[in-house]
């Protein structure tokens, strides 16, 4: 199973520096675009009350756990936002993202046909935005999907809910985001449910 170290993207940030655990979506419609077509969204209330906070952690994560594949999607614009505003303060805020329900599955290798805005979304935080994406492997696993399928640029963490652990380790505060029925997306490979993540 592909895995790497959890230090390893914040090897060069100082312990200021926040992490985002961010799953990533494409764009939804009903949401404003700036002039290069990329939606816009106001950042989550968590992240603005962290802000003005006088302890803040050491870093921030973003966790996604949804039964629907779309909350990826969904999400995307939101995720983006959070981004802009951490680091407008800092432009190395370090930014993380773990993804560990169905959602997750979108970014494997036979979804790129499927999802090509995602995919490219989602590289494009990794390489250009030095963001971290990390999947599950064990749920996965279950799901009869090996790490491998998954596409290059996204880790594979042996065990999603350790690796949270692992950031909290650090002082890094854990920010659950959640979908609401305003962002679901017009066509979705499954039907968009709002109820309870994955829970086996």
């Amino acid at each position: 199973m592909r895995s790497y170290s959890l230090l390893k993207p914040f090897a060069s940030r100082s312990a200021g520096h926040f992490a985002l655990c961010l799953c990533i979506l494409t764009a939804v419609p009903g949401l404003t675009t700036n002039p290069s077509g990329a939606a816009e969204r106001e950042p989550s209330a968590a992240v603005l009350e962290l802000l003005e906070r006088s302890d803040r952690p050491a870093g921030v994560v973003f966790e996604i756990i949804e039964n629907d594949r779309a909350a990826l999607a969904a999400l995307l614009p939101e995720i983006r936002a959070n981004i802009a505003r951490l680091r407008e303060d800092d432009p190395d805020f370090p930014v993380a993202i773990v993804a560990h329900g169905a959602e997750q599955f979108t970014l494997t290798r036979g979804e790129a046909g499927q999802h090509p805005g995602l995919h490219a979304e989602v590289e494009a935080l990794v390489r250009d935005e030095d963001v971290n994406v990390a999947v599950c492997g064990t749920f996965a696993d279950w799901r009869g999907i090996e790490a491998g399928a998954f596409v290059d640029f996204v880790e594979v963490a042996e065990l999603a809910p350790e690796r949270l652990d692992d950031y909290r380790a650090l002082d890094f505060a854990i920010i659950r985001l959640r979908p609401s029925r305003l962002d679901a997306p017009e066509s979705t490979p499954r039907e968009f449910d709002f109820g309870t993540p994955w829970t086996d």
